[in-house]
């Protein structure tokens, strides 16, 4: 059994992690919202598609270049800590970088000898496959150091590179394509955004412990993960490229800032289990645990729900909106796409809970095995999409795709936890989010602007969060969290506390 302490100490750890991941969120969201903003607005959607295209290449190669060591630092950093101590955790992390030396060096050999065909493939220059080979070194080695700041659980220290490097990014793109790079300054400034901040990450402890270890376990999490990894790059990065080789870089451009937007909608639940994940991970080497694990899985889904819910409606009822927001108008087709995509987001947030917890929780295979059939469903469905329909095919081959997954990963985790579904607040969830809507279409016909636009929406949250008090939807958890942000911001504090002892007394759940 755990004890209260023990569950204070969780909950704590699992408050702070949020914290920080959702603020590593939420920078990486806005500096990224406005990286692209930068790129829409000065960009044509020829230039657009190129970069994109670019941009997910060197994304859907580290995947495969960093051979499932980071998912597996993740998973068993947090495990062996606990059990086994600090000195085998820098170990595993000595020996675990030998063999991503190792692969960073034969990706480099290969790519350099197929600098002169894969261009043509890919329908991007020579001189801007340059760039993407010097990246496809640099960014797995900015993943596996990130890996281990995971690990080990240190969100802050994530959150503050993450930030520098996407500070470091936008500067350095907005400098390049000032002085007449185009779609070459984006590029260049992605690669050594990641470059300079390598430094930051990287301490000598890690590559100093000379303790005995054996590969056995880190294949067994890093195998699967692999061709997890594989798979699911090729769903969720590949979309581009296949977009491109089938049509041309005006349409993937196009199709960039209509993804690009709703894909926030998924990258919340992603980022809230992704502070659940060690926690997951950790409670895993004790099987009395499961309950624990169960209920932890169930609140994250809540809290997922409460966000994205409300947020996709509003962002199909103002697409046209955030698109001009994002870009220019003649972006204003990829409005078409949003139902579809934002229908997908939702699907692959909530599999984005179930998923990596299969993993978390020591079910490597199950992982891999559904991650392959939503990926081969995938490309089987999108090249044939993709040729009658376009990007529009597209978009509904990714829906179908992200649904199978969700599928799935529900089925199989309900066979090893018995998870708290929280069902009549996700009712009220669903039933509030309807109300604002509602209440949204009707007032949709007096907006007229962007400007006009946000001085509304803070008060449809604010809707929102009142109908919900009156269902009395808030619980313990959710007062304890206010109470936790407040001693945290201290400007806010009184704020915070009243808040908090006004939803305690009013609208707290029995």
């Amino acid at each position: 059994m755990v004890s209260k302490k023990q569950k204070d100490s969780i909950g704590e750890r699992l408050i702070s992690n949020t914290t920080y991941l959702f603020l590593d969120w939420f920078a990486l969201a806005f500096f990224s919202f406005f990286f692209w903003a930068i790129l829409g607005k000065t960009l044509n959607p020829y230039e657009l598609g190129i970069v994109s295209t670019s941009i997910n290449f060197v994304i859907l190669v580290t995947w495969v270049s960093t051979l499932g060591i980071t998912n597996a630092l993740q998973k068993m950093i947090p495990e062996i800590r606990k059990s086994r101590g600090i000195k085998n955790v820098y170990s595993l992390i000595k020996n675990s970088s030998k063999l991503l030396s190792v692969s960073l060096f034969l990706l480099f050999i290969i790519f350099s000898l197929l600098s002169y065909r894969l261009p043509i493939f890919l329908k991007i220059p020579n001189y801007v496959f340059l760039i993407i080979i010097f990246s496809i070194i640099i960014f797995p080695l900015y993943n596996f150091l990130g890996s281990i700041l995971y690990g080990l659980q240190n969100m802050k220290l994530l959150f503050i590179t993450d930030s520098f490097q996407i500070i470091i990014r936008i500067i350095l793109t907005a400098v390049l394509i000032f002085i007449g790079l185009s779609f070459f300054a984006p590029l260049i400034a992605f690669s050594l955004g990641y470059f300079f901040i390598i430094f930051f990450r990287f301490k000598s402890e890690y590559f100093t412990e000379k303790t005995k270890f054996s590969y056995k376990k880190l294949f067994f999490y890093s195998f699967p993960a692999l061709v997890s990894n594989i798979a699911n790059a090729l769903t969720t990065n590949g979309q581009y490229i296949i977009l491109t080789v089938l049509k041309n870089f005006e349409i993937t451009g196009i199709f960039t800032i209509s993804f690009t937007i709703t894909s926030i909608i998924g990258v919340i639940m992603y980022t809230m289990n992704s502070a659940l994940f060690p926690i997951i991970s950790s409670l895993s080497i004790d099987k009395k645990t499961r309950k624990k694990q169960g209920y932890l899985i169930g609140l994250v889904l809540r809290y997922g729900l409460f966000l994205i819910i409300p947020a996709s409606l509003l962002l199909v009822l103002f697409s046209r909106y955030a698109i001009l927001l994002f870009s220019k108008p003649e972006f204003l087709p990829s409005t078409q796409y949003f139902p579809i995509l934002v229908t997908a987001a939702i699907f692959l947030g909530i599999g984005n809970v179930f998923l990596p917890n299969l993993y978390a929780i020591g079910k490597p295979i199950q992982h891999r095995n559904i991650t392959i059939v939503s990926s081969l469903c995938f490309l089987a469905t999108s090249i044939i999409l993709t040729n009658y329909f376009s990007a529009l095919g597209l978009s509904f081959s990714f829906l179908i795709a992200m649904f199978l997954r969700f599928l799935l990963s529900f089925i199989c985790m309900r066979k090893y936890l018995k998870i708290n579904f929280f069902i009549k607040d996700v009712f009220k969830i669903s039933l509030s989010s309807l109300i604002i809507a509602l209440v949204t279409i009707f007032l949709r016909t007096f907006v007229h602007d962007i400007f006009l636009l946000s001085l509304i929406l803070p008060f449809i949250g604010i809707f929102y969060l009142v109908i919900l008090l009156f269902m009395k939807f808030y619980r313990k958890e959710d007062i304890r969290i206010l109470k936790y942000f407040a001693k945290r911001i201290p400007i806010l504090r009184k704020i915070i506390l009243s808040i908090s002892d006004f939803t305690e007394n009013k609208g707290l759940k029995k």
